[in-house]
């Protein structure tokens, strides 16, 4: 599974878990419905800016939320050649 595939899917979990329609997400970070759903599908990349606005719209620390994304994808260091 691709980077940008496990992240959506994460994103999509947080999303869920606290009960926030792609929608209403999208309205509180100011973005486009469309791109929450291409970004939970794994088809765009968020820039570091849009992953604050989404942090902060989840109430969710951005090093949280990567923390999760590591336990998700323990080999991302490995695949991208930096070491372990």
């Amino acid at each position: 599974m691709r980077e940008e595939e496990i992240f959506g899917r994460m994103l999509q979990e947080e999303r869920k878990a606290k009960n926030i329609s792609q929608e209403k997400l999208a309205k509180l970070a100011g973005l486009d419905r469309t791109f929450i759903s291409l970004i939970e599908n794994g088809k765009r990349s968020p820039t570091f800016s849009t992953i604050l606005k989404i942090c902060s719209s989840l109430d969710i620390a951005p090093s949280e939320l990567f923390s999760i994304y590591e336990k998700k994808d323990p080999d991302y260091r490995i695949r991208k050649g930096g070491k372990q």
